[in-house]
């Protein structure tokens, strides 16, 4: 015959049901900080990259002015010594040695590049899941818009474009309204410019716009404005690597 357990014995052995009262809040409070240390880590990254690149640009900025002006005489004398064989003068051509500037064919970057040492082209998208949480950790850090350049003419250290792959005009307004950006226009035909000149955009939009996609959203392209030079293509990358 088949001895089955006691009642007391399954009385005093079963596994309890329910969890204490204190368990779930606790659970709650762990969570909350290792969602806190996250976001904790990311403004941070952010910040000294920032003030990293600000400190290159103040020093590279000095080194191009000692050097500068050391050789304008030098320059200043080839250009109005230089001759011909034939005993003409000869001016040289300063497009040789200078490459036009880029970005200087889109009018609407032409504020943040004026007014502002470090351009941030945001490429995103507010339906987009992976932008939440780069858009969020940006709202963190210069939220408070005193690093970021606004419309009220003061320069600043950093300006955020915001190159919209939004589907409508009123995802695109809910998208920006509240925030410290100078997004690129929805109707304007620089945005899709833009997204031809980095090669980047939404999948969605690969088919329109007909061209090889180099990054996908969300990416965030950092440039230098007096040379508008790139400093970086992964700026959103680091941050969603960290925040997922």
């Amino acid at each position: 015959s088949i001895a089955y357990p006691s009642l007391h014995y399954c009385q005093q052995t079963a596994l309890p049901l329910r969890v204490k009262n204190d368990e779930y809040p606790r659970k709650t409070r762990t969570a909350r900080r290792r969602r806190f240390s996250k976001r904790a880590v990311i403004i941070a990254i952010i910040i000294s990259s920032i003030l990293t690149l600000v400190g290159f640009i103040v020093v590279w900025e000095s080194v191009v002015s000692f050097f500068g002006s050391s050789t304008s005489s030098l320059t200043n004398s080839l250009q109005t010594g230089a001759t011909h064989n034939d005993g003409g003068s000869r001016h040289l051509d300063r497009s040789k040695f200078y490459e036009q500037r880029p970005l200087d064919r889109f009018s609407e970057l032409q504020y943040a590049l004026e007014h502002s040492k470090l351009v941030l082209l945001y490429f995103a998208a507010s339906w987009c899941p992976m932008s939440t949480p780069i858009s969020d950790a940006l709202d963190e850090a210069f939220g408070k818009g005193d690093v970021l350049l606004t419309r009220n003419g003061q320069k600043k250290t950093l300006s955020i474009v915001y190159v919209s792959s939004d589907k409508t005009l009123e995802e695109y307004t809910e998208y920006t309204r509240k925030r410290h950006w100078l997004p690129i226009p929805f109707e304007s035909p620089e945005k899709n410019q833009l997204k031809r000149h980095f090669a980047t955009c939404a999948h969605r939009e690969l088919e329109e716009l007909q061209f090889d996609r180099k990054h996908e959203i969300p990416t965030g392209i950092v440039i230098e404005s007096r040379t508008q030079g790139i400093i970086t293509t992964n700026g959103a990358d680091d941050v969603e690597e960290l925040g997922a």
